[in-house]
């Protein structure tokens, strides 16, 4: 190798020393992680505004079963009144009654559970699916959120019927 091979070769040194394209290859790296977390951190927005909702309607469907339980409505078949009501207050995000559980307990120990003082108990378990990372896309199987809630009101009046569903406690 000799002289004029060396010095050809050292001609294009400085085009690949020079700087001016760093910052833009820099960028082009972090763009999808600053994407990603983007997109997550809407994402996780979304699923607290659906956690927000979704409590807000358990404690509107447990007032609304405290409040309205005084004319004998409130018997097993009435509980669907308080499961819409709790439908409805959700702001279309949940749909489905099943997520939905409505019953009273007995507070007072009397035996029964429909009289004054006595509680209603709504609860919902609502799964929370990502926005921009649906499970097909991700691979790695079902990943969901639990979204879940639960209101306990006492009963402001003595229900005219018997044999209301029996509840649990929230905590429980």
């Amino acid at each position: 190798m000799g002289f004029k091979a060396i010095r050809r070769r050292l001609r294009f040194l400085p085009l690949f020393r020079r700087e001016e394209g760093q910052a833009v290859f820099e960028f082009v790296l972090i763009l999808p992680f600053f994407v990603f977390f983007l997109l997550l951190l809407i994402d996780f927005g979304i699923m607290m505004y659906e956690y927000v909702s979704v409590s807000n309607a358990v404690r509107e469907g447990a007032r609304y079963g405290a409040v309205n339980c005084g004319d004998g409505t409130c018997t097993v078949d009435g509980t669907d009144g308080v499961r819409q009501r709790v439908l409805d207050r959700s702001g279309g995000i949940l749909s489905d009654p099943n997520e939905v559980t409505v019953g009273w307990i007995d507070n007072d120990a009397d035996g029964r559970n429909y009289g004054r003082g006595d509680s209603v108990v709504v609860k919902v378990d609502h799964d929370y699916d990502f926005l921009f990372f649906p499970n097909s896309i991700l691979g790695i199987g079902e990943i969901t959120i639990p979204v879940a809630s639960c209101a306990d009101m006492r009963l402001e009046q003595t229900d005219k019927g018997t044999g209301l569903l029996s509840g649990s406690e929230c905590g429980g």
